[in-house]
C-alpha cells in the first residue's frame, strides 16, 4: 500500500445471527491487525448517521454480508452505492449456525478472505 492508495472502509452487516456477529468480529480484528490496510470499519447496525452520510467518496468500500440475506448490499442498493468489493461469509466456507457464537477459526477464515479481496480486487 502506498500513500496514493485510497483508504479502505469495511462495511459489515453486523446482524444478531452467528454470521452477522462474525462479520463484526472479523471487521474489528482487521481494523486492529491491519490499520494501514483497513482505515475504517462501519457496522450497519450501529451507524450514528445515515449510511449515505457515513460513506466518503474518496474511500474504497468493501462490503461484507454474513449470509444470503445480503443486508449490507440491500442497504447500499437503496442509496445507489456500489462497493469496490463485496463478500458473503457463507460463500467462503462459513456455515450459518443460528445464534451460536462465532469461533476463532471462522473469524480468521473470513478475515483472510477480506484481506485477499482487498489485495487482489481493490488494490490492483
Amino acid at each position: 500500500m502506498t500513500d496514493d492508495d485510497p483508504a479502505v472502509t469495511i462495511l459489515t452487516c453486523s446482524g444478531i445471527s452467528h454470521t452477522g456477529q462474525l462479520t463484526t468480529l472479523a471487521g474489528n480484528a482487521l481494523r486492529c491487525r491491519h490499520p494501514v490496510l483497513v482505515h475504517r470499519h462501519l457496522r450497519l447496525t450501529a451507524l450514528k448517521r445515515a449510511l449515505e452520510e457515513e460513506l466518503r467518496d474518496d474511500e474504497c468500500l468493501v462490503a461484507v454480508d454474513g449470509c444470503q440475506e445480503c443486508c449490507a448490499k440491500k442497504r447500499m442498493d437503496l442509496i445507489g452505492r456500489i462497493p469496490d468489493a463485496y463478500i458473503i461469509a457463507t460463500e467462503h466456507g462459513i456455515v450459518k449456525r443460528g445464534m451460536e457464537e462465532p469461533r476463532y477459526d471462522e473469524i480468521n477464515c473470513l478475515s483472510q478472505a477480506i484481506v485477499r479481496t482487498i489485495r487482489n480486487e481493490v488494490k490492483k
